[in-house]
């Protein structure tokens, strides 16, 4: 062979042949003639043959995708979730996925997953009730979404963005909520005068067991009535007092001291007979 020949060949090669890349964090199938190679391609250029051989790449990095539903509540009611998706598939089921799910493996096997699992998860939730539990509902269809695509992608989180409810649905759990409030307010407002009435009720039996206590303190200690009427003089002598005196009556005399007040003498003392 000639090198005119050699050099044909080449030619007719390089327009046979033909290059791709796979990037970082994806791994590639490779088909030649419908036959799938059972080896991935790794990361970095791979050539083949267009003609007979196809590529088809898939990332084995985490990926989110957004998504939408509309399944009915227990009493029948339509609501909208929107929600989001953190998935990853695992390279060791990348050929079992091409071979059981050609084309996007989440288009093909988790989405719907994802609506049947919220469609069964909601149907046992009132409406009202739905929107109160929404960590609850997400738990249980990322568990059942989970053991239905088994071990071939791997489903990191399914967390709600927003549950929309109709609008006649809204105003009525809007005014139902509204209820609710002034219901916990007035028992708020019962309880707090039964506690108040409770404490006027303790505080009078204490003061009359206070009372009943000083009385009968009183009528066994006649050194302790003494020392209650010193407690309440005001300081001030009395103006006049009688001193001395007889033992009966008109057998003799006392003399009446009348005090005065004075700055410099403390008393003046006039006596009468």
């Amino acid at each position: 062979m000639n090198a005119k020949t050699r050099l044909g060949l080449f030619a007719l090669c390089s327009l046979l042949s033909a290059c791709t890349v796979v990037e970082p964090g994806q791994r590639a199938v490779k088909v030649s003639l419908g036959k799938m190679d059972p080896n991935l391609l790794t990361p970095g250029m791979q050539t083949y043959f267009p003609l007979t051989d196809s590529i088809i790449p898939y990332s084995v990095k985490q990926e989110n995708a957004t998504g939408q539903c509309e399944p009915l509540t227990a009493d029948q009611q339509p609501i909208t979730i929107n929600f989001n998706v953190l998935y990853r598939i695992p390279e060791g089921q990348v050929l079992t996925l091409y071979e059981k799910y050609a084309g996007n493996p989440y288009d093909r096997l988790v989405a719907p997953q994802i609506q049947e699992a919220f469609r069964q998860v909601v149907s046992g939730y009132k409406a009202d009730s739905a929107t109160k539990n929404v960590n609850v509902i997400k738990n249980q269809v990322l568990a059942m979404v989970r053991d239905n695509v088994k071990s071939l992608v791997e489903v990191v989180d399914i967390p709600i963005t927003h549950v929309g409810l109709p609008e006649v649905l809204q105003q009525a759990i809007a005014q139902k909520q509204v209820m609710e409030q002034q219901a916990l307010q007035k028992s708020y407002e019962l309880d707090k005068a039964k506690k108040e009435a409770e404490i006027t009720v303790a505080n009078a039996e204490a003061q009359a067991k206070s009372i009943q206590l000083q009385s009968l303190a009183l009528q066994k200690s006649p050194a302790l009535i003494e020392y209650e009427r010193v407690k309440k003089w005001d300081g001030q002598l009395p103006a006049t007092m009688v001193i001395g005196g007889g033992g009966g009556s008109g057998a003799g005399w006392g003399s009446l001291i009348q005090i005065k007040d004075s700055p410099r003498d403390n008393s003046t003392v006039s006596k009468s007979k």
